[in-house]
């Protein structure tokens, strides 16, 4: 079968806080995926019904979401139920990626630190010291806050609510923060350059993410090759221990000698403006081969 006799559907969109990255990182990936084969988009949930109708006409698709939705499992499960493969993690891997607290569990009991942490259903906790307030499942930094007393706990709470009904309320580090991409090509799965994020704001929210004035990703980090080898070597122990498959993103932050595990994305940003795309480009791997690599062992 030829490249172009290869149908591809990419699906994105979603109705999740992520949308428009998400609708960005479609654009960047279809860039590469217009080169080889043919491509037609979905944008759910308003083409969920075209798709329904549609999905035997195609050989893969591409799920480019980020956020619940279609980073959680839910989409790859339809795919499945319909027959139809895709790129990218499988149901569990997608669900446990996306619930923060089932992801620290799992990596911690392979031997990552993580923060310490509880999980809150609603707006009411005593402050004691300095949080991190999180949705359960969401990516971007969205609704995510640093609480330093009992006024900013309580308006975080509030505000983490709005984008989830479950809260993960984490013990601040302060460290130095740096991220780790794991890649399948060739059939080896390692680790891309670090990338070491230094944000201009009182940590790496969804404004620094996108707008590049405001933070500092320096791609190699400029660290020692021991802590830069560690570093890829817990992203990829996250990578398996989670099951992921074809790509993930790892955060970390290390404050002293200790490195802290904070989340784990397994459909990373893949806009130009994104952390992937900037390690992919360190290490002289062609983003339109990747994918090529990933449709062609998905089918």
């Amino acid at each position: 079968m030829q490249d172009k006799d290869i149908k591809i559907a990419v699906l994105t969109g979603g109705d999740s806080s992520e949308r428009s990255v998400a609708l960005q990182s479609a654009k960047n990936v279809l860039a590469s995926l217009r080169k080889r084969y043919n491509v037609k988009v979905f944008d759910f949930p308003k083409g969920l019904d075209t798709f329904s109708k549609e999905y035997k006409n195609f050989d893969v698709a591409v799920p480019i979401f980020h956020g619940p939705g279609g980073e959680d499992g839910a989409v790859q499960g339809y795919l499945k139920t319909l027959g139809v493969p895709f790129i990218f993690s499988d149901i569990e891997a997608h669900a446990i990626g996306m619930n923060k607290e089932n992801s620290k569990l799992l990596v911690e009991k392979a031997g990552i630190k993580t923060p310490g942490s509880q999980i809150l259903k609603q707006t009411k906790l005593k402050y004691s010291k300095p949080v991190v307030i999180k949705p359960l499942a969401g990516g971007s930094s969205i609704g995510i806050n640093i609480a330093r007393n009992q006024v900013q706990l309580d308006k975080a709470l509030k505000e983490a609510l709005k984008y989830d009904q479950t809260i993960l309320v984490e013990d601040y580090i302060k460290g130095d923060e740096f991220t780790v991409s794991i890649i399948e090509d060739k059939g080896k799965e390692f680790a891309l350059p670090v990338i070491e994020i230094r944000s201009k704001n009182k940590f790496f929210d969804y404004q620094s993410k996108y707008d590049p004035d405001l933070v500092e990703e320096i791609c190699p980090a400029p660290i020692d090759k021991k802590l830069s080898s560690e570093l890829q070597r817990l992203a990829l122990l996250a990578h398996q221990t989670i099951g992921a498959r074809h790509l993930s993103r790892s955060d970390f932050i290390i404050s002293g000698k200790n490195i802290y595990f904070l989340e784990i994305n397994t459909i990373p940003g893949i806009t130009k403006n994104s952390l992937l795309p900037k390690s992919l480009l360190t290490a002289g791997i062609n983003l339109e081969d990747l994918l090529d690599y990933w449709i062609k062992t998905s089918l």
